[in-house]
Formats: structure tokens, C-alpha cells, sequence
């Protein structure tokens, strides 16, 4: 599933990372690419908030 900001992304973990992912996943026993979907929007959510920000202050 493609988000509306990006077709194709490419995200760099750690190992570490990746290990919590699937800890959350199986902790909040859903699936990993549903947590992957959610951390995205979370991440794209704040840097439309940061960008705003900057666009105002400039």
C-alpha cells in the first residue's frame, strides 16, 4: 500500500529497529506491515507539522 506522499520509499534500519517492530507487531498482534503503514504516517505527519512550521517563521 502506497501512501499518498510516496509510491516508492526506501527505509535504512538497524537491526535493533527491526526488532522492535516485530516485538510491537507480535505484542499488539498485528501485522508488520500495518505497524510499518502506521510508523510511516506518523513519520510523514510530523514532517508536514515541521514543514509548516518552517514555512510560516520564513
Amino acid at each position: 500500500m502506497a501512501t499518498d506522499k510516496f509510491e516508492h520509499a526506501t527505509f535504512y534500519l538497524t537491526r535493533k529497529q527491526v526488532d522492535d517492530i516485530k516485538r510491537l507487531a507480535k505484542d499488539k498482534q498485528i501485522s508488520r506491515s500495518a505497524l510499518i503503514r502506521m510508523i510511516i504516517r506518523e513519520y510523514l505527519a510530523r514532517n508536514d507539522t515541521e514543514t509548516q512550521s518552517i514555512n510560516i517563521l520564513t
